[in-house]
């Protein structure tokens, strides 16, 4: 004898609402998932190029760019392609037998550590057999209105590793108009020629005159204090990096 359920209405609208949720909940990761199979490869591909461009700006290196005029407008756009060439032809990526990695300043240590596979990559320009400059990403979290956003710099020197030959800004999250300036070649370009040792400064409220001083952006002190520690710990862990690299 069946047993007729009490309740067959109720249930089949709970079991329709499961359903419901569960595809409503499939539906945006499935897009999601799909997005980013698509995207993701561009994106590296992206964030790669802009890296080598930096490292091709930092020591001068020429690569192609196209212009298109559109209802009088000129339009530039960098061949992605030819800076993959001229990168490989000219740039030397090297990782040091002495790994380091990211650490407050004075706490790094060489002897022992074992070798990582995503180790500290540099990049070495050497022209007509003598070394010009050697460059490396630095990335911490930033000091803007997104604290929780990463900041990356692309750091070189020059070949007595203590003066800057530029700095590029590789990614960032800082204020629009205020910290966000730290993009603009009249900031960036302040950082060539000086000395980073003992260490750089950023000085706010008057005319950096000294050889290892810069001048603070105008409304950002955050940001430009962040600058000044970022550039300095990278410099002091890459020195003790260099214990035993002959370059």
């Amino acid at each position: 004898m069946r047993i007729p359920l009490k309740y067959p209405a109720e249930l089949k609208i709970i079991l329709s609402r499961i359903v419901s949720i569960l595809f409503i909940t499939f539906l945006p990761c499935a897009g999601l998932l799909i997005v980013y199979v698509f995207t993701a490869p561009k994106i590296a591909e992206y964030y790669d190029t802009k890296e080598k461009k930096a490292v091709l700006d930092i020591f001068s290196i020429p690569y192609h760019v196209r212009e298109r005029k559109i209802a009088g407008f000129t339009f530039k756009s960098i061949d992605k392609k030819d800076i993959q060439d001229v990168f490989r032809k000219n740039i030397t990526v090297e990782e040091p037998k002495a790994t380091w990695e990211v650490q407050p300043a004075g706490t790094q240590t060489v002897e022992g550590k074992p070798k990582d596979e995503h180790a500290r990559k540099f990049y070495k320009y050497m022209k007509d057999g003598h070394l010009q400059g050697i460059g490396f990403v630095e990335s911490k979290i930033g000091y803007g209105y997104n604290k929780s956003s990463t900041m990356s710099l692309f750091i070189c020197v020059e070949p007595d590793l203590e003066t800057l030959k530029g700095i590029e800004v590789l990614d960032h999250s800082e204020t629009p108009g205020l910290g966000g300036r730290i993009i603009e070649d009249s900031f960036k370009k302040q950082f060539i020629g000086k000395k980073v040792r003992p260490r750089i400064f950023v000085i706010k409220g008057k005319k950096a005159e000294g050889a290892n001083e810069v001048e603070a952006i105008t409304g950002a002190t955050n940001t430009s204090r962040g600058i000044e520690e970022f550039i300095n710990d990278a410099m002091k862990e890459f020195w003790e990096g260099q214990r035993d690299v002959k370059w």
